[in-house]
C-alpha cells in the first residue's frame, strides 16, 4: 500500500521551525537540515535539499528575492485563485524518509495533497499556516540536544 493511501492515526503536535543548519554527515559531506521543535523542546531534524533549505531560510528571515522563487510563485498563484494553505502535516516516517501533506482551503473545502516535508514547511511559513507532526513521528525521530552541537548556521556556511 502506498503512503498516500495510508490513514495514520495518532495525536497531532504543533511544531515550529527552529532554523536551517548545515550538518556534516558520517561520510564527511555537508547536508542542509531543518530543525523542527515542539512545545516540549523536542527537536526533529529533517534533511532537505539546498534549494529547499534556502527557501525555508528566506521565509524565516523575511528575505525577498528580486524574482519569485518556486515557493513564492506557488503562494502567488494560490492567492490569485483565492485559495490558501491552511496547514502542513508531517505524518509518517518510513525507513528514514519523512512523509507530509499540505492542506489547501478553496471555496470552503479543504484538500490534502501529498508533498515533501521541505515544501510543506516552506509553503506553511510563507502563508503563516500551522505545522504539525504526529506524536509517533516526533517520538521516533527526535534527537538529543548534544547531537546538534556541531551544526553550522546556514548563513555561516554560505
Amino acid at each position: 500500500m502506498g503512503h498516500e493511501n495510508k490513514k495514520i492515526m495518532g495525536s497531532l503536535v504543533p511544531v515550529s521551525v527552529r532554523g536551517v543548519y548545515i550538518a556534516e554527515t558520517a561520510g564527511g559531506a555537508f547536508a542542509p537540515v531543518v530543525l523542527l521543535e515542539d512545545e516540549n523542546s523536542r527537536i526533529v531534524p529533517i534533511f532537505v535539499g539546498l534549494s529547499e533549505a534556502m527557501s525555508i531560510h528566506n521565509a524565516l528571515s523575511g528575505e525577498v528575492t528580486p524574482r519569485p522563487m518556486t515557493h513564492d510563485l506557488f503562494i502567488s498563484i494560490m492567492e490569485s485563485l483565492n485559495a490558501r494553505i491552511t496547514k502542513a502535516l508531517i505524518d509518517d516516517l518510513d525507513e528514514g524518509v519523512f512523509y507530509a501533506r499540505i492542506t489547501i482551503g478553496f471555496n470552503s473545502v479543504e484538500h490534502e495533497i501529498d508533498a515533501r516535508p521541505s515544501d510543506c514547511v516552506a509553503l506553511a511559513l510563507r502563508s503563516k499556516a500551522s505545522i504539525h507532526m504526529r506524536e509517533e513521528v516526533i517520538s521516533g525521530s527526535c534527537v538529543d540536544k548534544s547531537d546538534l552541537e556541531n551544526l553550522m548556521n546556514i548563513e555561516a556556511y554560505l
